[in-house]
């Protein structure tokens, strides 16, 4: 059993008698984060600069100039979904009215970056592990592309994952590149480690990397967990679905497909989290 199966190989392996590709889409989606409390750039020729990414209309940009049908159809060659949410739509608590991704759209993306002040855009430094997601460094080579086309010069850094994590938890970045698998399947789980205002003591928001901040979130979530009712947990959680997506908190771009080869002779359960179970393995 291999997992993943390399993306490139994984029609030609299909077509072989004696192997099987198991595909299905993980809980987890992929998704750009930004310094939301930095007071300057750390990164590029704008190195020093005060941070745009403190605008909304910047971030709101950044959103607009991401061809994540392209990304979609090229690099994930048709294996993954489109992600508006911090969750998947097949996860507990997903807002079904808010399942519309930002329209790709240069123009309007230009038109946004001139409103926030920066009309011929500037340069920064976009972080991204190259081992850790599927395709992580050639997405991230994709979104540099796509970012220049609106004058935001992304230079990319991409390492191994084992010096990412230590980068992000000391705040080296302009933009960093984020999946969040949600280990409880509900949309409660990204809100508390993703969404609330970083609190040590009470761990919370302990991967919020961008120190992004809004007091509402920070109310609803303690709501949230403990309420038993569904429509009013659900409608608090449309609430935070909706501010996120306004704010542009995060910039979801696709939840990551699952991709497991065997042998032909064997059953197995392809988790949503990406965890193989052995005790679900049946060889024939």
């Amino acid at each position: 059993m291999i997992n993943p199966v390399p993306i490139q190989d994984a029609a030609r392996l299909e077509g072989q008698g004696n192997v099987k590709v198991i595909r299905g889409i993980e809980a987890r989606v992929i998704m750009l984060g930004m310094p939301h409390a930095a007071e300057t750039l750390k990164y590029g020729a704008n190195a020093g600069d005060p941070n745009p990414f403190k605008e909304v209309k910047v971030r709101q940009a950044v959103a607009a100039a991401i061809n994540v049908p392209a990304i979609l159809q090229t690099i994930m060659r048709g294996n993954a979904e489109p992600a508006s949410q911090l969750v998947s739509p097949a996860m507990r608590g997903y807002s079904k009215g808010l399942d519309a991704r930002p329209e790709y759209d240069v123009e309007a993306a230009k038109a946004l970056l001139a409103e926030a002040g920066y009309p011929e855009g500037f340069s920064f430094g976009l972080k991204c592990p190259n081992d850790r997601y599927l395709n992580d460094e050639a997405v991230c080579q994709a979104i540099v592309g796509m970012l220049a086309q609106v004058g935001l010069k992304a230079e990319l850094d991409a390492m191994p994952v084992r010096n990412y994590w230590p980068e992000l938890r000391e705040d080296n970045f302009d933009m960093y590149l984020l999946g969040w698998s949600p280990g409880t399947f509900d949309a409660e789980h990204p809100i508390r480690f993703l969404a609330h205002t970083p609190d040590a003591e009470k761990k919370l928001g302990s991967w919020n990397f961008g120190d992004y901040s809004n007091p509402r979130v920070d109310e609803l979530l303690p709501m949230i967990q403990s309420e038993i009712d569904d429509a009013k947990r659900q409608a608090m959680l449309d609430e935070v679905a909706k501010i996120l997506q306004d704010e542009v908190a995060y910039v979801p771009l696709y939840v990551q497909p699952l991709l497991w080869g065997t042998g032909a002779n064997i059953d197995l359960t392809q988790r949503p989290d990406n965890f193989f179970i052995l005790r679900w393995v049946t060889v024939n």
